[in-house]
């Protein structure tokens, strides 16, 4: 296996652990509200450092990215979350725990200014780059509620810190011996050779994108955070058995990336989002009404038409923006879409703590991904030259 492919499949462990880092701790509230005895609600809220750290970190991890070293960046992630993830398992008191999810947070956030921005210009057919990696992001989530809380039920939930953490150190090490002189491509925005209708098209292109990340990333935010208790409050499981449940519905969901990643290069992009975010709207309808074991395959579509708005976006930002600034894009872009993470965990305990249900949260959701179909309306018809050559080659 060449060099270039090996990077790029460490990347892909990178985002992996990256998501699956940010969902430890909903999964392991679990097992600490009756290790603690202290209630969902009230623990939940200190996982609120760890999001906001995961959201407003990306525009520092992005300047630093662009303007210090994208490799440099990455290998401070991969031993950051690592380390920080073995010491959280040695919390005694919420504070504590509070501050070790946030250590995990920071050096989380630096993962997708910078990984993704890696990603796209070390691969040479970037949709396909982008979705693959999107994909193994979603794996890494998948992966997260199950195994937290096998690890919390078997061995005690420090396991579920501790046990990553120490992958995450090794995934660094290979990180740090495969990075050297990868080759990076060009795939520049705003060059000579490609044609835009003007500057402010593709300002209104990035603040539609904007409008979707945040809506989208709050029902993200939302969905993978409250699924594991919306499972174990609609069924008579164990926790185990809740958490396969749940990985199994982001197993299935996040097929959706790899035919997003061979349309992004065939279909309007444009189009694309407006499908994903109607769809959204649709089955968050669907499950305020749903009942029994008909959540689980309206959550599969639920989660599939979340997943599929993420490569879509990233794509858009990689092809439409320079080298030079493309991590601050990307940090700007995933700043907006987590930091909604502070506001789903407040709307999941003040709904949940007053209602014992979800239904409201799910009302909110459909309103802002209403709000987000109507951008992708909005959103302008971007062509460049390239992408005429592609259409003419197709046909």
């Amino acid at each position: 296996m060449n060099k270039q492919r090996l990077h790029f499949h460490v990347l892909n462990v990178g985002h992996a652990l990256d998501h699956f880092f940010i969902l430890i701790f909903p999964t392991a509230v679990l097992a600490l509200q009756k290790s603690w005895d202290i209630d969902y609600a009230e623990l939940l809220t200190y996982g609120t450092f760890g999001v906001l750290a995961y959201g407003l970190g990306s525009i520092p991890s992005g300047w630093l990215g662009d303007r210090w070293s994208q490799r440099g960046m990455m290998n401070a992630y991969y031993y950051g979350m690592g380390l920080s993830a073995i010491l959280t398992a040695f919390a005694q008191t919420p504070t504590q725990l509070a501050t070790g999810v946030a250590a995990i947070g920071l050096f989380a956030s630096i993962y997708h200014p910078v990984g993704t921005a890696l990603v796209f210009s070390t691969a040479k057919k970037t949709g396909r780059a982008i979705a693959v990696n999107a994909l193994a992001g979603n794996m890494g989530l998948a992966c997260a509620a199950g195994v937290t809380a096998l690890l919390s039920q078997v061995i005690g939930w420090q396991a579920a810190f501790i046990i990553p953490g120490i992958l995450c150190v090794l995934a660094g090490v290979v990180y740090t011996l495969v990075s050297r002189d990868v080759k990076i491509f060009q795939h520049r925005g705003n060059q000579q050779n490609e044609t835009y209708s003007s500057n402010n098209t593709l300002i209104k292109m990035f603040a539609v994108i904007a409008v979707i990340a945040c809506f989208g990333g709050l029902v993200f935010q939302s969905l993978t955070t409250a699924l594991p208790k919306i499972i174990d409050a609609s069924f008579n499981i164990s926790l185990s058995t809740t958490g396969m449940l749940s990985t199994t519905i982001y197993l299935l969901a996040a097929v959706i990336q790899l035919i997003i990643g061979e349309l992004l290069d065939r279909v309007s992009a444009r189009l694309l989002l407006i499908f994903v975010t109607s769809s959204q709207v649709v089955f968050l309808i669907l499950a305020a009404f749903t009942s029994g074991w008909m959540l689980i395959p309206v959550f599969i579509g639920l989660m599939s038409s979340t997943y599929a708005q993420i490569p879509i976006n990233d794509w858009l930002i990689g092809r439409h923006s320079s080298d030079q600034w493309r991590s601050r894009i990307y940090a700007m872009k995933y700043m907006v879409s987590f930091s909604t993470a502070p506001v789903a965990y407040w709307l999941i305990a003040v709904i949940y703590g007053k209602t014992n249900e979800f239904n409201s949260l799910y009302g909110i959701l459909a309103a802002g991904m209403l709000l987000s179909t109507l951008a992708a309306w909005l959103m302008p018809v971007i062509r460049s030259e390239s992408d005429e050559a592609y259409r003419h080659n197709l046909a």
